[in-house]
């Protein structure tokens, strides 16, 4: 609706996702980068491969860690 390519393809890989919340993986990610919020995003981007390309689109660790 904004002009952005996001197909459903990709929101529906996102939403069917969700729960699935790999935490070691993601504590593997974050020794390797040393970011705790990119570790979650290449770690959801691994469950969501066809979403990965715009996982992290509009959001910032300090977006994240400041408003949350």
């Amino acid at each position: 609706e904004l002009g952005l390519s996001i197909t459903d393809a990709q929101v529906s890989e996102m939403e069917s996702h969700l729960e699935d919340i790999d935490f070691v993986m993601a504590a593997e990610e974050e020794r390797k980068l040393r970011h705790d919020v990119m570790a979650h995003v290449h770690t959801f981007a691994h469950y969501c491969p066809t979403a990965a390309p715009i996982i992290h689109w509009g959001a910032t660790s300090c977006y994240v860690g400041d408003n949350t």
